[in-house]
């Protein structure tokens, strides 16, 4: 009978998290239907394999104290998105305040566990954040028509095109030529402080001297000066016309929960980026989704750690 209503909720799950795939995979519901799966599906492994309570504690252990060292990670990552991004280093001082307070009290087993389990929020969010991205790249398609848009970049040496931006252009090529009318590329990228051009000239001139692309298929957009302002000016250039974007791969979907967030009808495609990189640039894409709503995100990790603290304590 176990094995029955496991197999049901497990069915339920997949069907669930299917069923939001289809209707809007632009969401991190589908990563929180993603996490119930791999945690379900390891526990109905350590439980039907009928292994014993020491297997059972040891996994636990192994796994709070993963959680513990990789939530430290985010909490210091975020901290450190905060600094550059707005020079707060409010941020920083609570998650260095917070880290000494876990090891003093760490002797004190009601504590310990209640404070740690703000880092099991994070990597909880970040796990939601890193399937929904994954399953966002696997299952958007290439577009069969136009317009397009690609997003910039920093330039190499103030005016030259970098391999992480030459893979978005390169990207954005590929596709517009499976198409069987041309589509019109919009360029988007403004002229930074330290940028002899605009980053949507520098891509410009790139791609047609690169990738033969039509100059008159081009338009740019060179006021934007960050991927929100990429989104809106890109969409005001189209009059609100559906539009597919290029970016990172590591960069899509915070630049699609943009989009959503100013109602924007458009979809995201990522350029390859080496692995080496991937890992911090998904560190930082996980901060600055976690910045769309900190409020929020406030609100829920300190009713996550009052509930830690009264099953504790109880």
């Amino acid at each position: 009978m176990e094995a029955i209503v496991y197999f049901i909720f497990i069915v339920l799950l997949i069907g669930g998290s299917y069923y939001q795939i289809r209707e809007n995979p632009a969401t991190m519901t589908v990563g929180t239907y993603g996490v119930f799966i791999v945690l379900f599906l390891s526990l109905g492994v350590l439980y039907f394999g009928q292994f014993d309570r020491l297997v059972w504690y040891r996994f636990g252990s192994c796994v709070g104290a993963l959680a513990v060292i990789f939530g430290l990670l985010l909490l210091f990552s975020m901290s450190w998105y905060s600094w550059k991004k707005s020079r707060d280093y409010l941020t920083f001082m609570a998650a260095s305040i917070y880290t000494v307070a876990l090891i003093v009290t760490s002797y004190w087993q009601v504590m310990r566990w209640t404070l740690a389990w703000l880092l099991f929020y994070f990597v909880w969010q970040f796990m939601r954040f890193l399937i929904s991205s994954l399953v966002y790249s696997v299952v958007t398609k290439a577009p069969k028509q136009g317009p397009i848009v690609v997003l910039g970049g920093g330039l190499v040496d103030g005016y030259k095109i970098g391999k992480i931006v030459d893979a978005r252009i390169r990207a954005a090529v590929t596709d517009a030529k499976l198409m069987s009318i041309y589509p019109i590329i919009i360029f988007s990228g403004g002229q930074g402080e330290d940028e002899l051009v605009s980053e949507a000239k520098a891509m410009r001139d790139w791609a047609v001297l690169t990738y033969q692309v039509p100059i008159s298929k081009t338009r740019l957009e060179d006021k934007s000066r960050n991927t929100y302002q990429n989104i809106k000016y890109s969409n005001q250039l189209l009059k609100n016309q559906a539009f597919t974007f290029y970016t990172s791969d590591y960069h899509v979907f915070r630049a699609v929960l943009l989009a959503q967030k100013q109602n924007v009808q458009a979809q995201g495609r990522g350029g390859d980026v080496v692995w080496r990189y991937r890992m911090t640039a998904f560190l930082r894409e996980f901060a600055g989704v976690m910045s769309l709503n900190k409020w929020r995100h406030l609100c829920l990790a300190s009713a996550w750690i009052l509930i830690a603290w009264l099953i504790n304590y109880l």
